[in-house]
């Protein structure tokens, strides 16, 4: 395992569906909100729910929540909630990490100098994620920078923030994501890119 990431002392992962299964959270936070949608309308919560999981699992969240209100005919005031509920949603029991991921983990952050996490989305919405992550004590050795605060990937300004705070050199460091977004995001800031499909099929 170690061999592919010889070459790095700088790791930079991706969050959602790199070292957890998004899904994950959002099941939770869906239900939640099918839930809420349901004491204030006529509709059934389940099927609110199976066409939120539905369109996110077909088309992605991208104004997910204005199709839902849509396709209901439900009154957009019900919006600023359902992303209060999204964004603080609280599961019953810790988020869990991809298995291998909980056991590679540390060793790649051992032999790395510096293991960064760099996440787009609403900012709020990820450090609850992270909050409502089981890392262990992995994450008292990762360092989250959310991307969103400055301008979210494929730009390079997370990358310039932390090639400047922290004096890494990029030809030592590599992003490890799920999406074409983190590796045009690597491309863009001239580092290496690893699928983590390729990190989870080590044994």
């Amino acid at each position: 395992m170690l061999s592919l990431f010889q070459n790095y002392d700088y790791l930079i992962f991706d969050l959602d569906d790199t070292l957890y299964p998004e899904i994950q959270y959002l099941d939770g936070a869906y239900k939640k909100i099918a839930n809420f949608l349901a004491q204030n309308t006529n509709i059934n919560s389940k099927k609110i729910y199976n066409y939120l999981t539905l369109q996110f699992s077909e088309s992605g969240r991208h104004l997910l929540f204005d199709r839902l209100l849509s396709n209901f005919n439900i009154d957009s005031a019900f919006l600023p909630e359902m992303l209060k509920v999204l964004r603080t949603f609280k599961p019953k029991k810790e988020i869990l990490l991809y298995s291998k991921i909980y056991k590679i983990l540390p060793v790649l952050i051992s032999n790395s100098k510096f293991a960064f996490v760099v996440t787009n989305g609403n900012v709020e919405q990820q450090k609850n994620k992270v909050k409502n992550i089981n890392w262990g004590n992995l994450n008292e050795s990762l360092i989250f920078i959310y991307a969103n605060k400055l301008n979210k990937k494929p730009s390079t300004e997370s990358f310039n923030f932390i090639k400047k705070k922290y004096f890494i050199n990029p030809k030592k460091t590599v992003m490890i994501g799920d999406s074409n977004t983190d590796k045009e995001f690597a491309e863009n800031c001239n580092i290496d890119f690893l699928h983590i499909t390729q990190l989870l099929k080590i044994k």
